[in-house]
């Protein structure tokens, strides 16, 4: 069945593609030695189509080049030694005719049989011999491609199920807070100020409602999770929305921020992503009284982690999972230094924590 379909596809595909192509010039000879009007032996010719379908026109016929040659010679003709007689008509009359080149009649010939037949393929086009009706096809491959896309932030989203907010939030919400939360990680305001701007990202204009509910938030007017329900977030008034956002923020700029200091010299973090845990641990030090901070972390693919620092950037990578150190020296204390990983072949914005030494 296959193969059927194949040759008469192919044979389909060969005769739209000889309608299409232009006519050969007339010529008074070939390249191969062949006389004019030859047809090696197997070639398809004009004279093999049948003609009774398409009701052709004489006028098309008139191009085809028969027309009377000049008269003839009346001294021709009188001997015997002619050896191609002129033919006789009825009454006596000898006429003879000149078809001229046979490539240019048959040349004239073919494009008035092309035209026949893409007229009548437009009109009535051919069936396989599985058809019954014309029908439409689908395409091999959709035209459209579904919707599989995932944003670059769902790879770190898995985490942010674990927040502790009186209802959840949106897929969509909870990926643009992430990555609002990503972009303040280096800015070295206190957690209210990185609240705020995170969260202005998903309420522009509000800036001044937002302030007034990060205070409150803060100061502690709401001492547990229970006085901030609400109903589901695409029902909850605007406030409501942007107390959830702000108490989500919150605890994710907390998780993501690393503070460490010579009483709490080593601090670890823990991240959930889809490809599994991401862990860091920082070990702040001195070594021959010169500050050397040291980062380790735990990446379940490969990837890449890169310490930044205003004198240079500390970058390690690996191809397969596993642990990656970066170090850097002379760290001033009081300063956010962002710590960036990030996976190998994945389009996707980095998973920023903040290490923050003191005194």
């Amino acid at each position: 069945m296959n193969s059927d379909i194949n040759n008469n596809s192919d044979l389909y595909s060969r005769l739209i593609d000889w309608l299409l192509e232009d006519p050969i010039p007339a010529a008074s000879g070939s390249a191969d030695g062949l006389t004019p009007g030859h047809v090696p032996q197997g070639e398809t010719t004009a004279a093999d189509f049948q003609l009774d379908r398409f009701d052709l026109d004489p006028l098309d016929l008139e191009d085809v080049n028969i027309a009377p040659t000049k008269p003839q010679n009346p001294e021709r003709g009188r001997g015997n030694d002619n050896p191609n007689p002129d033919p006789v008509e009825p009454g006596g009359a000898s006429r003879r005719y000149n078809l001229g080149e046979m490539p240019t009649v048959e040349n004239r010939f073919e494009s008035i049989i092309k035209r026949k037949l893409k007229e009548e393929i437009e009109r009535r086009p051919p069936l396989f011999p599985w058809e019954t009706e014309i029908g439409d096809y689908e395409p091999d491959f959709p035209e459209t491609v579904p919707d599989t896309w995932i944003r670059p932030a769902h790879l770190w989203l898995p985490q942010l199920d674990k927040l502790a907010l009186p209802v959840p939030l949106p897929e969509i919400v909870l990926a643009q807070l992430l990555d609002a939360c990503a972009e303040v990680m280096s800015y070295r305001n206190q957690i209210g100020r990185k609240m705020v701007k995170a969260v202005e990202s998903l309420f522009p204009g509000e800036s001044q409602s937002i302030n007034f509910w990060t205070e409150r938030l803060l100061l502690g007017y709401f001492r547990s999770v229970d006085q901030l329900a609400s109903p589901p977030y695409e029902e909850a008034t605007v406030e409501q929305q942007m107390l959830l956002a702000l108490l989500a923020a919150k605890e994710i700029i907390s998780t993501l921020t690393v503070p460490i200091s010579p009483l709490h010299a080593t601090v670890e973090r823990q991240w959930q992503t889809t490809a599994g845990i991401v862990t860091v641990q920082a070990e702040y030090q001195k070594q021959q009284g010169v500050p050397k901070l040291r980062v380790t972390a735990r990446l379940p693919r490969g990837g890449s982690l890169t310490l930044r620092t205003p004198q240079a950037s500390a970058v390690s990578q690996r191809t397969y999972p596993g642990y990656l150190s970066v170090e850097s020296f002379d760290l001033e204390p009081h300063q956010i230094y962002p710590l960036e990983i990030r996976f190998h072949d994945s389009e996707q914005s980095p998973l920023v924590f903040a290490i923050y030494p003191t005194v």
